[in-house]
């Protein structure tokens, strides 16, 4: 299903500092018959995309979480960014500060092969590189799937699904992304992230080049500490629950939204009804529980308590789902049984959600 957000949204989310959640996204399909062209999608782990930056939006402790760019080459996009995001210093080979980028700043960026089909794209942010020096190239980013090692200490590490080989030995710089501890080549792993700066690639198969330096990076799934918003107390971003009019298929509603933690939540149950959809209710045999909103053709699925969101297809014969998407907030019930989730899930179903200074607009 093709989604759009509106220049609206973006253009006064952006003024708000408001967060505008991830859209459904589509994974690529590799092309039918081309082998060499599903081998390729198959072991893409990242994308690497370089812009200037147009646009940051904050949450309320002033942390990052989305970047708007634009790129001559690679048009304009969407970053989200989570604690997740590893930020890097290119020139002085160190964790960067986010908290000083600026409009105009280009980057680098390493983001997923998964993407919205909105436009502009938006796609989740692995690694922002920051301060590329002008006579160099951004550090690679590589899961490693081999590590050879050799019998002079040196190693081989193998990534790129087989498709490269990288060399480093006792020249080559190491540091590890989140601490100080002294780093070794025999501390490598199969599985582990690193950044690795090179500059020529042998154009043999597997292709071959020198790492002068390697900066080993947590494992997927580790979050950088957050800070405590009473440092912040000073922002003009709006308070942690702030109450949103709502507007429905054009209509003012006497329902209202919440803006929490830079999140647009809505009662599903009640939103959807006014919209045409049906939301049913399930408790499952764990005791989670399961909210659906469905049209005639598509059907939502939200696990209480649970971030990522799924969409599927009802239309007989049809096979489809959406990648399960993150819109920021995880669906909560207050009692007696009120489902709050992310507005963005009405995004699913076909419907286009603006949020403006006059409050959140479903239609």
């Amino acid at each position: 299903m093709r989604h759009q957000v509106t220049a609206s949204l973006m253009a006064c989310a952006l003024a708000l500092s408001m967060a505008v959640p991830t859209l459904a996204a589509d994974t690529a399909v590799p092309t039918e018959g081309d082998p060499a062209a599903a081998e390729e999608q198959a072991v893409a782990q990242s994308v690497l995309y370089y812009g200037q930056v147009t646009a940051i939006l904050t949450d309320e402790t002033g942390a990052v979480t989305q970047l708007a760019l634009s790129s001559d080459r690679y048009g304009e996009y969407i970053m989200n960014v989570s604690a997740e995001t590893l930020w890097v210093d290119a020139g002085r080979q160190s964790v960067a500060d986010s908290r000083d980028l600026s409009v105009g700043e280009g980057l680098y960026i390493y983001h997923s092969p998964v993407s919205t089909r909105s436009l502009p794209p938006q796609s989740a942010a692995y690694v922002v590189i920051r301060n590329v020096p002008e006579d160099s190239s951004a550090p690679h980013f590589h899961t490693v799937e081999e590590v050879i090692a050799r019998e002079d200490g040196s190693v081989q590490i193998l990534v790129d699904g087989g498709g490269l080989y990288i060399s480093a030995d006792g020249e080559t710089g190491l540091s590890h992304y989140q601490s100080d501890d002294a780093s070794q080549l025999s501390d490598l792993q199969v599985g582990d992230r690193v950044l690795a700066w090179y500059d020529i690639v042998l154009t043999s198969y597997p292709g071959q080049t020198y790492a002068r330096y390697l900066m080993f990076l947590p494992e997927e799934g580790w979050e950088a500490p957050t800070s405590d918003p009473a440092e912040h107390s000073d922002s003009q971003l709006p308070e942690e629950v702030v109450q949103l009019p709502l507007t429905l298929d054009g209509e003012a509603s006497a329902l209202t939204g919440r803006y929490e933690n830079g999140v647009a939540m809505v009662p599903v149950a009640a939103v959807a009804q006014t919209l045409g959809f049906d939301v049913t209710y399930t408790r499952n045999e764990d005791g989670s529980a399961l909210v659906t909103v469905e049209s005639d053709s598509f059907q939502v699925q939200l696990n209480i308590g649970q971030r990522q969101i799924i969409g599927v297809t009802k239309i007989p014969g049809a096979v489809g789902m959406t990648a399960p998407t993150d819109y920021g907030a995880a669906p909560y019930i207050v009692e007696p049984g009120t489902t709050w989730a992310p507005a963005q899930l009405f995004e699913m179903l076909g419907k286009t959600v603006t949020l403006d200074e006059t409050g959140l607009a479903i239609q």
